[in-house]
């Protein structure tokens, strides 16, 4: 089976159109219909109708059905082209989000300095959402993640490692700083400092106003949990972020919130299911999971 054909009919499905198709990859509309016949004779259905009367296709059921098989197949000759090119590579492309990277990696850099994998690593910093997306097109084979759930892709496989509280922080000036806890209702009139989408904290803080029927009076995002830190430690407002992420040198109260079943912050080390470890990732995955 030619694996063009395969994205042949994958664009057809999604531009509906012959010439839209040819158009894109810059061949004859007849290269088109070939592929589509040869890959109807081999697998013996019909995925395409052709409605000359409005000059129009139909995808059929069973067209739907294999289009999702052919992207399957596209995704991970994708991704075994990725791993091919970088196997000649003796660095290890590594994804770290920024606050597991400040926060985390530090305690087992001292591992993978003594084993000579920290000079190695080629840090690819960015959310998790989006190192989620990188680990399953092969672009990295190994990161650390930070979840609120371990019921991710099917494609990628988990081993937690912590799990942390996300916590209201406050200024050490603010009214909140002396309550040993606190209701999502409590900060509702506040002026809140928030993470960018991407981050997990504000979909753990969405899930919250959801549940609390509450919006939160917003008045400035960032995705650099520092920034934030800096705004809340000079009382401009308060923020919702995990413990991992808080130390002594911040000037600010983390404050527990005693509403029953509060998101977490899950430190997790993922991989793909189907990716063979080279050796120096082995000892990396071996030092991630270690005693967790």
């Amino acid at each position: 089976m030619n694996t063009q054909d395969l994205r042949y009919f994958h664009t057809l499905v999604q531009l509906k159109s012959y010439t839209k198709t040819a158009e894109h990859y810059n061949v004859s509309q007849p290269t088109i219909t070939a592929a589509v016949k040869r890959l109807e004779k081999k697998l013996g259905g019909q995925f395409i109708i052709r409605d000359q009367s409005h000059k129009s296709i139909i995808i059929t059921h069973l067209g739907m059905q294999f289009d999702e098989h052919a992207q399957a197949i596209l995704n991970e000759i994708s991704v075994a082209k990725a791993e091919i090119a970088s196997e000649p590579d003796n660095d290890i492309p590594f994804g770290l989000p920024p606050i597991i990277g400040r926060n985390y990696l530090p305690k087992i850099a001292p591992a993978l300095f003594s084993r000579g994998l920290l000079p190695r690593l080629n840090v690819i910093e960015h959310g998790s959402y989006d190192l989620r997306k990188m680990l399953l097109q092969g672009d990295i084979n190994l990161t650390l993640l930070g979840l609120t759930s371990l019921e991710i892709e099917p494609a990628i496989k988990l081993h937690p490692i912590s799990h942390y509280p996300i916590e209201i922080i406050v200024s050490k000036k603010h009214p909140l700083a002396q309550k040993k806890g606190v209701y999502f209702k409590d900060i509702a009139q506040e002026n809140f400092i928030g993470m960018t989408q991407d981050y997990i904290h504000t979909q753990a803080l969405d899930t919250l106003m959801q549940r609390n029927h509450l919006h939160l009076n917003t008045i400035y995002r960032s995705p650099d949990v520092m920034v934030i830190k800096s705004l809340v430690a000079q009382n401009l407002g308060v923020s919702y972020v995990t413990n991992l992420s808080i130390n002594e040198n911040d000037n600010v109260i983390p404050i527990p919130l005693l509403d029953k079943g509060q998101p977490e912050f899950i430190l997790a080390a993922a991989t793909r299911k189907n990716h063979i470890f080279s050796t120096q990732e082995k000892e990396l995955w071996e030092i991630l999971t270690k005693d967790n």
